[in-house]
């Protein structure tokens, strides 16, 4: 970019040069008013040798969708992989790469980064930037604003810390924003303010998500589900991640668990987590387990299997502990899937 702009200034100057120091002037004798006669300047020799030193010449740089291209011209992408930042993610994002070159590292960025530095460990400090390279835009005092607004909310120092780390946009959302967010989810699904700091620590990525995704897969859990609204407020807390995957997906995995395996809304509560998982590993290990007589989710029951072994653990695991067969036998099952 320096480059460019230098290569920009040096064809400002060309055009700004009159005519007559570049091309020649007009020669107009005394008493001449109609008819003149043009003289040229020797032009300068390109090839001419010179003592100056033009190690600092280079070829202009074009756009590029590389920005290998400029690190070594540029001091801020050089110090931002020195932080283990992933910048090719940029790439595809122009107006991030535009905004960065035109930072300054010494005044721009190192303050933010030493800022953060109390929230965020180093050993993640490069993959914060790779989400949110967009933070050193940020004017400082709002960042610290915002830190102030967590506490005066009495979020304790170790809950602000996962937030910001948990989170890496959450200091870009204003305080406004964030309250509104805030009670958004207090009213919406009737939390107490413990509620609301236990789900924005749990998940605090949910409090800045699509609030028309959070409301549609609401109604799909409530509406297509069956749950019923204790019931909802209890899987928020424990499950939040429900309300961020696909409602598609989500409905498709509660079908197959509902009515096709036949395991009840209270069961489901217990073990919301196998709501996370695919429904073609829930399928094979159901599958599995239904072949050898041993699909028996009841705990009252006899040979009873807990509905998270079809989630949880390796492969051998679930073999050794529920299906009471060799690795072999399970393999040797998909097969015929």
């Amino acid at each position: 970019m320096a480059i460019c702009k230098l290569f920009i200034r040096i064809l400002k100057i060309q055009n700004a040069i009159p005519a007559r120091s570049m091309c020649g002037y007009l020669q107009v004798e005394p008493g001449e008013s109609e008819i003149c006669s043009i003289s040229y300047e020797k032009p300068t020799n390109v090839l001419q040798r010179t003592h100056k030193d033009l190690s600092d010449v280079t070829p202009f740089l074009s756009n590029t969708f590389n920005l290998a291209a400029y690190v070594n011209h540029s001091k801020t992408l050089q110090n931002l992989i020195d932080l283990n930042v992933n910048i090719s993610k940029f790439e595809k994002k122009p107006y991030i790469i535009e905004k960065l070159l035109k930072l300054d590292f010494e005044k721009n960025m190192k303050s933010h980064i030493v800022f953060l530095s109390d929230y965020v460990n180093m050993e993640q400090m490069g993959e914060f930037f790779t989400k949110n390279p967009m933070i050193f835009c940020e004017h400082l005092e709002d960042l610290k604003t915002r830190v102030n607004y967590l506490e005066s909310k009495r979020f304790s120092d170790s809950e602000i810390k996962r937030i910001i780390s948990k989170n890496p946009y959450w200091l870009n959302f204003s305080t406004i924003r964030i309250d509104r967010r805030f009670g958004f989810y207090q009213q919406y699904f009737d939390l107490s303010g413990k509620n609301v700091r236990c789900l924005a620590t749990t998940q605090p990525k949910l409090i800045t998500y699509n609030l028309h995704h959070v409301k549609c897969n609401t109604f799909a859990i409530k509406e297509e589900m069956g749950f019923k609204d204790e019931e909802i407020k209890l899987l928020l807390l424990n499950k939040p991640k429900l309300w961020m995957i696909n409602q598609r997906m989500l409905i498709e995995r509660f079908n197959y668990i509902h009515n096709i395996m036949k395991i009840p809304h209270t069961t489901i509560l217990e073990n919301a987590g196998v709501l996370l998982s695919r429904v073609f590993r829930i399928k094979q290990r159901h599958l599995f387990l239904q072949s050898l007589g041993r699909a028996q989710y009841d705990p009252k029951k006899v040979n009873y299997v807990p509905i998270k072994a079809l989630v949880e653990k390796t492969d051998v695991q679930f073999c050794n502990n529920f299906a009471k067969c060799d690795i072999d036998d399970f393999n040797m099952f998909l097969k015929t899937l």
